[in-house]
């Protein structure tokens, strides 16, 4: 990234967590003395580096992974506030974002049973019903190909595992997991623990896969 889209992305993840809101380009403008056009195209550059995600067709901020623009089947509570995630694993990673204590409240996507989930001191400190899983319905290699679709409509929460295989969502192993809080809070490390650092980088391929394999995720599913 430029420096400049590096102190753009930040703002957009600093304004997310004071506002619950993210920032729009008329704000944007101003604070970093750009014209519109210039603000845009940082936009722009910012999602296709898969910082953020934008509305189609506008320049306007959907998504800050995790942090939704929208209101989501996915509220987490954190420093006092209520914010939504984009889905089911961007909700336990607020915890692996932060570090401080995070409450998410969901629901079952096959029955909307109320799913509660508190995260604290990095593991799932209370889970109801016990049985909740996360359910990621696509494989990570296809994650990317329309992420708006991806966080929408195929990263869950199932309220157990037999309510996950009732549902048009269960898949082969090779192009769905279900994985518990605690899992998803280690996958979630490198990913999500910098957001708020200046020189954060998405890490690359490479590095995930080492990191996928560290923490025990291995197979088809995790191919990239």
């Amino acid at each position: 990234m430029t420096a400049l889209a590096a102190r753009v992305r930040l703002a957009i993840f600093e304004g997310f967590l004071s506002e619950a809101r993210p920032p729009v380009v008329e704000e944007l403008m101003p604070a970093f003395d750009l014209r519109r056009a210039d603000a845009e195209a940082v936009l722009h550059d910012l999602a296709d580096a898969r910082h953020i995600a934008l509305v189609p067709g506008t320049a306007r901020i959907l998504m800050a992974f995790p942090f939704s623009a929208v209101a989501t089947p996915f509220a987490v509570e954190a420093r006092g506030r209520t914010y939504f995630a984009n889905c089911s694993w961007d909700a336990v990673a607020f915890h692996a974002m932060l570090g401080d204590e995070v409450r998410v409240a969901s629901s079952c996507h096959h029955c909307a049973r109320p799913i509660e989930v508190v995260m604290a001191d990095g593991a799932a400190r209370h889970v109801d019903p016990a049985s909740a899983v996360v359910h990621l319905a696509l494989p990570p290699s296809r994650w990317w190909d329309d992420i708006v679709t991806t966080c929408g409509s195929s990263m869950v929460f199932f309220c157990s595992p037999e309510h996950r295989d009732a549902s048009d969502l269960c898949g082969p192993p090779e192009e769905a997991v279900s994985l518990t809080p605690d899992e998803v809070h280690a996958l979630s490390g490198p990913i999500y623990a910098r957001k708020f650092d200046i020189d954060y980088a998405r890490p690359g391929r490479e590095e995930l896969l080492v990191h996928f394999a560290r923490i025990g995720l291995t197979g088809p599913y995790w191919e990239l």
